[in-house]
């Protein structure tokens, strides 16, 4: 449920970054697979926030990206699937994690006057 509060924290970017409310056609972000978002559930609250707070019903683009991690055993870089991988390599679980943790917001595409 804290997808609520993720989607009330980016309307809320928006809002601050375009000067106020405006309506809004589409928004995309770009969420990583270790963010810990559900983007059902943040499909689901973002246009009902949304609605609420005057921006219209824009239309939300979640694009998923891939986490990648860097072995600390073999220098090893690879595509992490989830908290429990692995290296391919050398099977070390010593690791710096250097992507997927990301909720960015893209684009803004709004109605002009």
């Amino acid at each position: 449920m804290h997808e609520l509060s993720i989607a009330e924290g980016i309307l809320s970017a928006i809002e601050q970054h375009i000067g106020g409310k405006k309506i809004l056609t589409r928004i995309t972000l770009s969420i990583g697979p270790l963010a810990g978002i559900s983007a059902d559930s943040l499909e689901f609250w973002f246009s009902e926030i949304a609605k609420t707070r005057g921006f219209g019903t824009p239309a939300l683009e979640i694009i998923k990206t891939k986490a990648e991690a860097l072995c600390a055993q073999c220098s090893e870089t690879y595509d992490l699937s989830s908290f429990y991988t692995g290296c391919p390599k050398c099977e070390s679980l010593e690791r710096t994690v250097s992507s997927g943790y990301e909720c960015v917001i893209d684009s803004i595409e709004m109605e002009t006057e």
